[in-house]
């Protein structure tokens, strides 16, 4: 993995200096050996139970991304001590955070203001920690057509029932917003699951540190639930007890808990591996990208789904390896098992001999940015064949005549986007040019030099 030192997570500026562009030249194959970086998921969760804890908690390998330094910036201010081990020694070295958790005793920043960046995930955690500060708390963005468009209303209401005081800049919930708690309230409250699995995961944080505890009945359905699933793993393991009801719709947190001291390893990141797999399978040849955790349902879901596609999958330990000889084949897939591998998955889908639905994916919307519409106008600019609905994306074959490429296609400050608009460049006729491109350093910094690796041809101009 990337060595990762303290000036890459904190020192870093959480906004990108400058707009940046990549041009991805057409690919006749794909060889060689990559590791993706470790999850964002599994560090963010990890880093969250760590300061919450009350004592010190190591955190493995984590990921390097702009979310984790949005994150541990978020710590320091919150008055969360957060120190490196000791550098690595080598290549392939990891690198370790310890966390001085403060059992939920939080400080308000400097100023009251918390720059949350362009981190959705981090946010929406955020906003319950923040709930513990008896000051008030202001989390703000630079990313106004971004992160500043994404709804927060559902989560803010559950928190005022819990006592938090809180203003918003819309009635959407939307960035800037204000809070203020304390001293909070648990009980029973309802909250819609509909928009975002995220509004749950940040309530079960805040729960066990509540004095009676909460019930938490998911109504409207429950979209990415396998993020919860992470959470309440995570929450296990902190020594957190969550009682399930009824999976994905009703769980009971009893309060007065306290987070234990714990050394954390985080795993390979799968959509992170869905990216180099959708790579394989337009660009053809044979890769192996190693550490991915075997034993990880959602993961294993991710490879039998391009196997259907037509790519070849052998597993070895921790190490899976890729073929693609074959032409690839349409599908219709239930994306919400998969949300954040859909963009690269349709990219995809577009080399494929039939056509392809990827539905379920409302959600999509209420990302960086609208991953439908935005992802299908750009595709289509490609000479891509896709119709975005309302909650699918529907996929015609390009044909015998294929991309034509040739042409300049917009992120919208989307690290999922780059990742698509990249698989299907290397797949088109003519190179591509991808503007706002810096941002996948938002999940996945090495991203562009693993694909190098790999045999890609691309370049920053």
């Amino acid at each position: 993995m990337p060595v990762l030192y303290r000036n890459q997570l904190v020192d870093a500026p959480l906004m990108a200096q400058a707009t940046q562009t990549v041009r991805i030249y057409p690919s006749a194959g794909l060889h060689g050996t990559v590791r993706p970086p470790s999850s964002k998921y599994h560090t963010l969760r990890y880093i969250v139970a760590a300061m919450l804890a009350r004592s010190i908690c190591i955190v493995n390998d984590p990921a390097v991304s702009d979310d984790t330094r949005v994150l541990l910036r978020a710590c320091e201010q919150l008055g969360v001590p957060v120190r490196f081990g000791d550098a690595p020694l080598g290549p392939g070295a990891s690198q370790s955070l310890i966390v001085n958790g403060t059992g939920g005793q939080i400080k308000a920043p400097p100023g009251g203001i918390l720059d949350v960046g362009n981190a959705g995930a981090v946010l929406r955690l955020m906003l319950s920690i923040c709930a513990l500060s008896p000051e008030t708390i202001t989390l703000t963005t630079p990313y106004a057509e971004s992160l500043g468009r994404r709804p927060n209303a559902d989560l803010l209401e559950a928190l005022r029932q819990l006592g938090a005081s809180i203003e918003s800049s819309t009635a959407e919930g939307t960035l800037p917003i204000s809070i203020r708690g304390g001293k909070l309230r648990g009980g029973k409250l309802q909250i819609s699951g509909k928009k975002s699995s995220q509004y749950i995961s940040s309530l079960l944080f805040l729960a066990p540190l509540l004095e009676d505890g909460l019930e938490i009945e998911i109504i409207d359905g429950l979209t990415s639930a396998n993020f919860v699933d992470l959470t309440i793993r995570v929450l296990e393991e902190a020594g957190i007890a969550v009682l399930t009801r009824e999976r994905h719709r009703y769980y009971i947190v009893p309060g007065k808990q306290q987070y234990q001291p714990r050394e954390y390893t985080i795993p390979g990141d799968y959509p992170s591996a869905a990216a180099l797999l959708a790579a394989i399978a337009t660009a053809k040849d044979e890769i192996s990208i190693a550490n991915l955790q075997p034993d990880d349902a959602d993961g294993e879901l991710l490879l039998e789904i391009f196997s259907r596609m037509g790519v070849q999958i052998i597993r070895d330990g921790y190490t899976i390896t890729a073929r693609m000889h074959e032409p690839l084949r349409g599908i219709d897939l239930n994306g919400n098992l998969v949300i954040d591998s859909v963009p690269v998955i349709a990219a995809a889908l577009c080399f494929a001999q039939g056509k392809s639905r990827i539905y379920n994916i409302a959600n999509l919307r209420y990302k960086e940015s609208d991953r439908i519409n935005d992802l299908a106008m750009e595709l289509n600019k490609l000479g891509c064949r896709v119709i975005a609905a309302d909650d699918a994306l529907e996929i015609e074959p390009t044909g015998a005549e294929g991309a034509h490429g040739g042409v300049s296609v917009d992120a919208h400050a989307d690290h999922r986007l780059v990742q698509a608009l990249t698989i299907a460049g290397l797949a088109s006729k003519q190179p591509v040019m991808i503007e706002h491109a810096e941002h996948i350093s938002k999940s996945y910094p090495r991203f562009f030099a693993d694909l190098s690796v790999l045999g890609a041809r691309i370049e920053w101009v």
